[in-house]
C-alpha cells in the first residue's frame, strides 16, 4: 500500500536513499528517484544531521570499490541539491541516547532525533528500522509516494 507525503512538512533523509539514486542494483533505486524529484521541487522540505555526508562518502566509497573520482562526482551533486544540514542540540544528544537504548544504530537513532525535534518523518529504506521507530515517526521508502 503506498501512502502519501507525510503531513508533516519536514523530512529527514537517510542515507540509504541517497546511496540507491546512484547503483541501479539497489533494491529501491527506482524509489529512491522519486525521491530525488521531488526534493529538486520542495527541497526546503528535506533535512539531513551533519554526520551524513561522512556516512554517504564511506558508503559510496565501499560499494564503487574506493572509485574516488565517483565519490567525489556523487558528493558534488547531492551537495548541490541544497539538503539542509543540522547541528546537534542537546535535547536531541538526549533523544538520540533514547533511541540507541531502544536498539537503534547511532545513526538511525540521530535521524529519528531530528525528526521528533523537528517534527518530521524520517524517510528511510531501512524497513526494519522504520517499523521498531513507528510510524509517527518514520517511513519506510517502500510506503513513501512523492506523485503529489
Amino acid at each position: 500500500m503506498k501512502l502519501e507525503i507525510p503531513d508533516r512538512p519536514f523530512i529527514i533523509l537517510d542515507t540509504s536513499i541517497v546511496v540507491s539514486w546512484f547503483f541501479t542494483d539497489e533494491i529501491n533505486h527506482v524509489e529512491s528517484l522519486s525521491v530525488l524529484h521531488h526534493l529538486g521541487l520542495k527541497s526546503d522540505r528535506y533535512f539531513v544531521p551533519g554526520l551524513f555526508y561522512s556516512e554517504l562518502i564511506h558508503v559510496l566509497a565501499r560499494k564503487s570499490g574506493n572509485d574516488i573520482s565517483f565519490v567525489k562526482d556523487a558528493v558534488k551533486k547531492v551537495m548541490s541539491l541544497g539538503l539542509r544540514q543540522l547541528t546537534l542540540s542537546e535535547s536531541i544528544l538526549e533523544s538520540i541516547v533514547s533511541w540507541s537504548c531502544k536498539g537503534l544504530s547511532g545513526y538511525d537513532a540521530t535521524f529519528v532525533a531530528l525528526a521528533e525535534d523537528l517534527g518530521g518523518i524520517w524517510l528511510t529504506a531501512d524497513i526494519p528500522a522504520a517499523k521498531k521507530v513507528g510510524s509517527a515517526l518514520a517511513r519506510p521508502l517502500e510506503e513513501w509516494s512523492g506523485d503529489q
